[in-house]
């Protein structure tokens, strides 16, 4: 029963690491979304781009996760 329960066994599952993937991407899409809500607010203009650079590193980084996912993905089909 536990071992059903264990997301970390080896070797990971394919639709597993798609979902990943996925789900990475529509976190980048969503930080990118949220873009214009910080750029209307009535914050400082520096806490705006404080807040647009914290998102801008937020999106990189899911994208690189979304493509180490899909590398991952490649190299288990080949």
């Amino acid at each position: 029963m536990l071992t059903i329960l264990n997301i970390f066994k080896r070797p990971v599952e394919k639709a597993s690491i798609e979902a990943w993937s996925k789900m990475t991407d529509d976190v980048a899409k969503v930080a990118l979304l949220t873009i214009p809500v910080i750029l209307y607010s009535k914050e400082d203009l520096g806490f705006k781009l404080l807040n647009i650079l914290a998102l801008f590193l937020v999106i990189y980084f899911f994208i690189i996760i979304g493509r180490f996912c899909r590398r991952i993905l490649e190299e288990q089909t080949l």
